[in-house]
């Protein structure tokens, strides 16, 4: 954030600025990849329990879109309402996709429940980080200023 408390928005050419615009769209396919496949690798244990998996994906999905949005001219307030409001979207798309084609994957109601789980657990805490960072920062600006 700038003087003023107006977002700047980052050299598009820097290597941090593509990471940042990448990175969602990365996971994503990843995501689409895991939910689509007839037989996706499983974890055994308690992180192989599918709604966990769910929850732990669209939590990242959503940290990494808020991230990049981060990285725009976006109201920090905004921010996690996009972020979150474009998770879960996929989410949905995701599961009609797995209804419609035919890869042996079932469609389920709680796997959309549960990816909404992680994105609501994910933009409350760290949008309730990301203040408090800002707050540190901004008390520490006031002090050597």
């Amino acid at each position: 954030m700038t003087a003023g408390n107006t977002p700047e928005i980052q050299d598009p050419k820097s290597a941090e600025f593509i990471v940042r615009l990448l990175a969602p769209f990365i996971w994503a396919g990843i995501i689409c990849w895991l939910s689509l496949t007839s037989s996706p690798p499983q974890i055994p244990g308690v992180l192989g329990w599918d709604k966990l998996q769910h929850a732990g994906a669209y939590g990242l999905l959503t940290v990494l879109i808020a991230q990049c949005l981060f990285s725009l001219s976006i109201s920090p307030v905004k921010i996690w309402w996009y972020a979150g409001l474009a998770a879960i979207a996929c989410g949905a798309l995701l599961e009609v996709l797995q209804l419609l084609v035919q890869t042996g994957r079932t469609a389920e109601w709680w796997d959309l429940f549960a990816d909404a789980v992680g994105v609501v657990l994910s933009c409350v805490i760290f949008r309730q980080v990301s203040g408090v960072a800002c707050r540190r920062y901004e008390r520490q600006g006031k002090k050597n200023g």
